[in-house]
């Protein structure tokens, strides 16, 4: 009602509700009556102002001490028929004020109300018509007999740009397929609706019923319909979050900085196509604007994008590439204002970010070395984009100011110089790394003697920021390959992983190896020899020591013998040396959540990273190195997402210091959708980690946890390796369907017809589990 806090719905001409939000007699004068001499104040009010009703929200001060009996919704009922006494409900009730509903989220940081309201309301008897008491009568009817969806905290702007997105749809959709069609749609909508007040499974019989005597043309339209309806509400919840956060004052803290990584992957990656993830995006900018302008929207525009939507597919048509994954997501992260943004000094966080696109090859049949330079070479064409307009920016900026004789001419001749340079290295190929290293030296002596316009220009800054974070001007990869393939490859001249090694090498000339890839991940790391192998192979391969090894523990067997694994390999001198001298005396560990979800269950395989975590720390910080957790995580919380203040609970205290996550393919859209959702991702994560860091973390022994975690493990095992069951479960999921959905370049399956937990991959097993 208060328009989340700011009061922008606040209408004193067309508005026909007073909302009381918040009214306050001192304690020492409470008990004399002056409580209700306001709340008679608020009805004069009404009645002077020709109003229809009071709204407001009754704080549930008692509820704290019942919250173990009884929900929200309950002790308010109890409160209305007077089994509890509330402070403020029972105050209000006796005031003539009905409840309508319970809300969350009322009051952040209450311990007395837990954040919950009741919504209450008072009609003005001397305006109120029979309707309006009826209105009401049904609200406290629904209210009072359970029969109200309960939603999350839905504020009144979503649901406007929700209830403004669907109705244009629903104008599309009758416009290009006719009255008749469009009636078809609006009655599978509402007797969805009607399911949720229901347990009975008949009324999704007759639609299913219904749905098969619609014609194939019709299915797919009326899944397309539904399936848009479901990407707008994504839009619309997106622009809001925007809007929040653009008003909304973030606690940022000051102190230290987290250095905070992400890693950006590609399965599952985005089911639309590519048009269509563009036409979204025009869409959200048209709702932001909007949500801004008080909800004046552009209606020719708008409907124009959605008949676009509505005539194009919204799943791909051919199965992507490699290289069509990596456009998608540097189209995300190179949109101008974004990427300004991520370059941008922030003062509780630093992000860095990377990628597997074009450098993951463990279980990726289609990436190679010529992949990987294809990968390199798009984000290289988006940088030298956005580093040319910077300084032509610069120059434009020069060029107003020519006239004062002010400008040098050597210094605008040197920055179309650095302009002409560039176009020169579009390709990536051998020595490119010394050509970007000479580039770089000539920009900074250019800087060196420049004025100080041009040295302290806000796009010279973040040119300065592209060289620290994107030295090559490619967007970092991250090398993955299995151990086994890896020990071949000390031997195999014509391994993949080999050959993109010695790819990596050719381009790096005068600049580090680590400038185009931040690491080697080595997945199936079973034994220290397998570090080893990977070691010997960069330095065989690429004669340099500074690519970063990363085993990756994400088996039942490798989690519970990580901390011997890495004892043994430390145990060696040299490898010791290997990671204080060339390693900035740090040492990376990955766990997987996906593998180790499918093999054991969930619950199990958290419980094995929580202790393989505290063992790992241990090993790495007796040896006097600094211990990095990457954490292979997804959204889900089957794949290790979810909660972050939960996730990060049961981290041991290095693991805060520099944490480094996955962001897997479904997430990217959501997580780096604006430039505002993503600073308030990572300062929600800077913030925990400095409230996580204050306490200290002992993961303690249970037996009872131990005994129950072991029969969670052996139900879900007896489960998954029963054969036939297994074929049932896999029909009772989309799995089936994922061969036909065009969402990701590797396969959705395993070769091979025999169904078993090993044929199955393990993020589209734990996404249908």
């Amino acid at each position: 009602f208060t328009s989340g806090g700011f009061f922008h719905n606040h209408n004193p001409n067309k508005g026909k509700t007073l909302y009381g939000a918040e009214v306050m007699v001192d304690p020492e004068l409470r008990g004399k009556g002056i409580g209700k001499m306001l709340y008679q104040g608020r009805k004069q009010i009404v009645e002077k102002y020709g109003l229809k009703r009071i709204r407001a929200g009754a704080r549930l001060r008692g509820y704290s001490k019942f919250q173990e009996k009884l929900n929200p919704a309950e002790y308010v009922k109890q409160v209305v028929e007077k089994k509890i006494y509330d402070p403020t409900l029972s105050f209000q009730l006796n005031q003539d004020f009905k409840v309508i509903d319970v809300a969350p989220n009322y009051l952040f940081n209450d311990p007395e109300s837990l954040g919950y309201a009741a919504v209450i309301e008072w009609l003005n008897p001397s305006l109120v018509t029979q309707k309006d008491i009826d209105k009401q009568n049904r609200k406290i009817k629904t209210f009072l007999e359970d029969e109200k969806l309960v939603l999350e905290f839905l504020p009144r702007e979503l649901r406007r740009l929700v209830r403004k997105a669907t109705f244009t749809l629903g104008q599309i959709i009758r416009e290009y397929e006719g009255d008749k069609f469009y009636r078809r749609v609006e009655y599978y909508r509402e007797q969805l609706k009607k399911t949720r007040k229901t347990k009975s499974k008949d009324r999704l019989q007759t639609l299913l019923n219904d749905l098969q005597k619609e014609s194939k043309t019709d299915r797919q339209k009326l899944a397309h319909a539904f399936s848009l309806q479901l990407e707008l509400v994504n839009i619309c919840e997106a622009a809001y979050r925007t809007w929040r956060l653009r008003h909304k004052p973030i606690s940022q803290g000051v102190k230290s900085k987290l250095n905070l990584t992400y890693v950006l992957t590609a399965h599952p990656t985005e089911a639309r196509s590519k048009l269509n993830v563009e036409i979204l995006n025009k869409l959200e900018k048209l709702f932001i604007e909007a949500i801004h302008g008080n909800f004046l929207f552009n209606d020719d525009e708008l409907s124009s994008k959605m008949r676009m939507i509505w005539l194009h597919p919204l799943s791909k048509v051919h199965t992507p590439t490699v290289l069509d994954e990596a456009e998608y997501m540097y189209s995300l992260i190179f949109s101008p204002d974004l990427f300004d943004f991520i370059l941008s000094d922030k003062p509780s966080y630093d992000l860095k970010l990377r990628t597997w696109v074009g450098g993951d090859k463990d279980g990726h049949p289609y990436v190679n070395k010529d992949v990987m330079r294809d990968c390199l070479n798009r984000s290289r064409s988006y940088i030298l984009t956005i580093v040319q307009l910077k300084i032509e920016l610069v120059l434009y900026d020069l060029d107003k100011l020519k006239l004062t004789g002010k400008v040098r001419k050597s210094e605008v001749d040197g920055l179309k110089n650095l302009i002409s340079d560039l176009k020169k290295m579009q390709i990536i190929k051998a020595g490119d790394g010394t050509r970007l290293k000479t580039w770089t030296m000539k920009y900074k002596s250019i800087l060196k003697n420049a004025s100080k316009l041009v040295k302290k220009h806000s796009q010279i800054l973040l040119i300065n920021r592209i060289l620290q974070l994107f030295p090559a001007f490619v967007f970092p990869i991250e090398l993955r390959e299995d151990a086994g393939l890896i020990k071949d490859a000390l031997k195999n001249s014509q391994s993949p992983i080999r050959a993109m090694l010695n790819e990596l090498s050719k381009a790096s000339g005068a600049l580090d190896i680590t400038s185009y890839a931040r690491g080697l991940v080595i997945s199936h790391c079973e034994s220290s020899e397998d570090i080893d192998n990977a070691c010997n192979l960069v330095y065989q391969v690429t004669k340099t020591k500074t690519l970063p090894i990363i085993p990756l523990f994400e088996t039942k067997e490798a989690l519970q013998h990580s901390k011997k694994i890495l004892r043994a390999w430390f145990k060696t001198k040299k490898n010791h040396d290997l990671a204080v001298r060339h390693w900035n005396g740090k040492f990376e560990t990955m766990l997987g959540y996906s593998d180790s979800s499918k093999q054991i269950g969930v619950l199990p395989s958290r419980y094995l990273i929580a202790k393989a975590m505290v063992e790992i720390e241990k090993v790495i910080k007796s040896v006097g190195i600094k211990p990095i957790f990457f954490h292979g995580s997804g959204g889900s919380v089957a794949r290790g997402g979810g909660s972050l203040k939960e996730q990060i609970a049961w981290w041991p205290n290095s693991a805060i210091d520099n944490p480094k996550f996955t962001v897997q393919g479904e997430m990217i859209q959501r997580q780096f959708a604006t430039k505002e959702i993503l600073n308030s991702q990572c300062i929600h994560m800077a913030n925990e980690s400095r409230r996580r860091k204050i306490r200290s973390v002992q993961l303690d022994q249970s037996p009872e946890l131990e005994n129950f975690i072991h029969l969670v493990q052996n139900e879900y095992t007896k489960l998954v390796e029963d054969g036939p069951l297994l074929s049932k479960l896999l029909e009772a999921t989309p799995y089936k369907y994922l061969d036909k959905l065009k969402i990701g370049s590797r396969p959705s399956k395993r070769p091979g017809n025999v169904v078993s937990l090993s044929a199955l991959r393990a993020i589209p097993w734990v996404l249908c589990w």
